[in-house]
């Protein structure tokens, strides 16, 4: 039931962030967005961790009992929302005449080739670093690099704390950059995050290096999740048809869904098999896959879907090359 809820409310939360927001101020929005939730799962990850004992099982019911009532805290302040009879994204909402149910819709979707790139740049993401935090990275940070799990409970803090503290100064430096160079940037950040990670298995009988290489590795995971969350949701959102917004948002949360469900399995079955030395080499050509597919969707992109401000009066992006000839074209 609770990926059922999440399923449903990602891509409409994706929606209702794209029609309060514009195109300039779209990476701002999603970014809070971000840094809000990773700060309500740290505080709640600490709150959790102090509320729960394991010796007394009534500690669990009063915490599910308190996520209960957080839920429906969550419903009411949903109940709240309000928007403009026009939305600022131009009429998203479908009309009768246009049904995005039918095979039609999903039709056009899959044959919109920049968003199919995307679509898989994003399950390479989701695999690369969410799908392994909870699987194979923690079972090689416990098996090969010998840290306790007290101090990986401490990586994944930093994980969360890198992307708080940076989300907003990471924020400043992309938001005039173009999207597919920063996340070819990401794909390099994270190759540097795995190769810290199989350094750590390295040095054997050295703790010290190894809980240092493996904070060092979440911690770049975060700061590449910073760099990417006022950079992906913004460019489906600028890729999708005014109507068919809502049916973009719900593709790539699928993505994102599955690639949460193979990336554990993966992970796992390697870890399991003790297969640690192909699984570090395995992430890292996908982190560099990262990097390639990035560039390879940049030439599909036009300049204001790579870049929107660069459409701002007097904003100094440089244009993409791709994108140079067509834009004097247009201007022509």
């Amino acid at each position: 039931m609770l990926g059922a809820g999440i399923a449903a409310i990602q891509p409409a939360l994706a929606t209702l962030i794209v029609w309060c927001s514009t195109p300039m101020t779209r990476s701002r929005a999603f970014a809070t967005q971000f840094f809000l939730g990773n700060l309500g799962l740290g505080v709640g990850g600490l709150l959790g961790g102090l509320l729960v004992d394991t010796s007394a099982a009534s500690s669990f019911v009063r915490l599910f009992a308190i996520d209960a009532v957080m839920f429906l805290v969550l419903g009411a302040a949903v109940a709240t929302v309000r928007l403009e009879r026009t939305p600022v994204f131009g009429d998203p909402v479908p009309t009768a005449d246009e049904r995005l149910g039918g095979s039609g819709g999903w039709r056009a979707l899959l044959g919109h080739r920049a968003m199919v790139q995307l679509c898989v740049l994003g399950f390479v993401m989701f695999f690369a670093c969410y799908g392994q935090f909870e699987s194979g990275l923690s079972a090689f940070a416990v098996d090969v690099a010998r840290i306790s799990p007290s101090m990986l409970g401490i990586a994944l803090a930093a994980n969360t704390a890198a992307i708080v503290l940076a989300q907003f100064v990471m924020l400043r430096l992309v938001e005039r950059r173009r999207r597919s160079r920063v996340m070819a940037l990401v794909g390099l950040i994270w190759t540097v995050a795995w190769c810290a990670a199989g350094s750590a298995g390295l040095i054997p009988g050295s703790e010290a290096v190894g809980v240092t290489a493996i904070i060092s590795a979440y911690a770049l995971f975060g700061l590449g999740e910073a760099m990417l969350s006022p950079t992906v949701a913004p460019l489906v959102a600028d890729l999708a048809p005014p109507s068919a917004l809502g049916q973009y948002n719900s593709a790539f949360a699928l993505v994102k869904q599955l690639a949460l469900a193979v990336g554990p399995a993966v992970g796992g079955l390697m870890a399991g098999a003790g297969l640690y030395g192909a699984y570090i080499v395995t992430l890292i050509v996908c982190s560099l896959g990262i990097t390639a597919l990035a560039l390879m969707l940049g030439g599909r992109l036009t300049a204001e879907q790579d870049n929107p401000l660069r459409a701002v009066a007097g904003a100094a992006v440089p244009a993409p090359r791709a994108a140079s000839s067509d834009e004097v074209t247009t201007a022509a």
